[in-house]
């Protein structure tokens, strides 16, 4: 093969890493922000629903005093738990309605497939016939680029 078609697969495969690279930098913050979502809300959401069911009537009736409240501060627990109840849940399915974390993976994955093909090729130690194979089985592994 020629210097060109090793040169022309090379700048492909510079190319999609680089698509990967803005991938995986916008996408990598936005899962862990959900799954934060997700852990933080459920806990928040379980805490503000224990504490009146473990303190029980003394304990609300302290702390709609304690906060100054007309009505039963139950009532503030119970709305801050479902808020941070509805957040957990809507952080969850959006994570996997958007198919964040498989598509996070299989973009790393294919990444490190293409360093790997990129260096093999620069030191002569793969053919251009197998890395281009190599390379289209990347591009078939990651569609949601397409978008990106």
């Amino acid at each position: 093969m020629s210097v060109e078609v090793n040169e022309n697969i090379l700048e492909q495969i510079r190319r999609k890493r680089g698509q990967l690279e803005t991938f995986l930098a916008s996408a990598r913050p936005k899962k862990r922000r959900l799954i934060n979502t997700t852990i933080i809300g459920g806990t928040i959401a379980a805490g503000l629903t224990a504490a009146p069911a473990l303190g029980g009537a003394s304990f609300t009736t302290w702390l709609t005093a304690a906060l100054g409240l007309t009505s039963p501060s139950w009532r503030l627990l119970c709305g801050a738990a479902f808020v941070c109840s509805a957040a957990s849940t809507v952080a969850t399915q959006l994570l996997k309605s958007q198919n964040l974390e498989e598509f996070v993976s299989r973009a790393q994955g294919c990444r490190a497939k293409l360093e790997v093909l990129e260096v093999g090729l620069i030191a002569g130690q793969l053919e251009v016939k197998q890395a281009t194979s190599e390379y289209l089985k990347c591009v078939e592994d990651t569609p949601f680029l397409e978008g990106s």
